[in-house]
């Protein structure tokens, strides 16, 4: 699975998974950054702790 981020024409961000592409989430370049930033700070790893074991 991989996601797709884009800029629309509205300045809204646009993000939909390789595998459902009819399935599109909308939100503000705002929340956007603070999204990847969070992401860059580690706040989300907590949700992928211990999968790499899982799958091994």
């Amino acid at each position: 699975m991989s996601l797709e981020a884009t800029v629309g024409d509205d300045g809204m961000i646009y993000i939909r998974e390789t595998e459902q592409p009819d399935v599109v989430a909308v939100t503000t370049p705002a929340k956007w950054e603070a999204f990847v930033k969070g992401v860059k700070a580690g706040e989300f790893d907590h949700f992928v702790a211990g999968l790499e074991a899982e799958a091994g």
